[in-house]
């Protein structure tokens, strides 16, 4: 599986093993991959608070009162 950001002539991307039985790679892996490459784009510090201000479970940013916001160390 590969994983990659392509903007004008940068693409930056990268190759995530595939477990040989299921052929896939976890969620979880797949995140992490994510960050990885994300964080190539944009610092760490941006990458942190984007973490912080998206919500997983409604797919959203966060609103700005949300308590979650307060748990962010920027």
């Amino acid at each position: 599986m590969t994983i990659s950001i392509k903007q004008d002539n940068l693409t930056v991307a990268g190759e995530l093993e595939e477990d040989g039985f299921e052929k896939s790679v976890s969620c979880e892996e797949l995140l992490l991959a994510a960050y990885d490459i994300i964080g190539r784009v944009y610092s760490d510090k941006a990458v942190v608070k984007a973490y912080y201000r998206t919500d997983p479970d409604g797919m959203t940013e966060r609103d700005d009162d949300d308590p979650i916001l307060k748990m962010c160390p920027y």
